[in-house]
């Protein structure tokens, strides 16, 4: 024989586990989303490390690499202009330890044979990137073969 009271029992205890039940699935969703989160954002971080890289990658080729001397002054001449933060430094036979260097718009090789940052067309020059401490290039280095 059912009682009110048995009733009120029986829907006391179906709230309880209904509260019980949403609560853990509140706490499993945030879970969810936070780990969603976290993806998101190493992704977001893998992406701009690839775009940094993308960006860095034309400075790259002359890490190691050598070129000629009149492809080193178009280069400063460009890099000059386009980006004004870089710095090139040329170590000629003439200034082995004492290097040129170019930054800026206002700064370029003298186009003078007898001046001791003269460039020589036909020289060869072996590049080195050098970053700063956030791992940014911010110099290159050649020295003359």
């Amino acid at each position: 024989m059912k009682t009110k009271n048995s009733d009120i029992v029986v829907k006391i205890f179906l709230v309880v586990v209904a509260v019980i039940l949403v609560g853990l699935i509140i706490a499993w969703s945030t879970g969810v989303f936070k780990d969603k989160r976290n993806d998101l954002n190493a992704g977001t971080e893998r992406i701009n490390k690839a775009i940094s890289s993308m960006l860095e990658f034309d400075l790259l080729a002359y890490d190691g690499g050598s070129i000629t001397g009149d492809l080193l002054v178009d280069l400063i001449k460009t890099i000059n202009d386009n980006d004004p933060e870089l710095t090139i430094k040329v170590e000629t036979l003439a200034l082995p330890n004492a290097p040129a260097e170019y930054k800026g718009a206002s700064t370029y090789p003298s186009p003078t044979k007898e001046a001791d940052n003269y460039i020589n067309p036909n020289g060869i020059f072996k590049g080195k990137v050098i970053r700063n401490k956030n791992g940014i290039i911010n110099e290159i280095t050649f020295t003359q073969k």
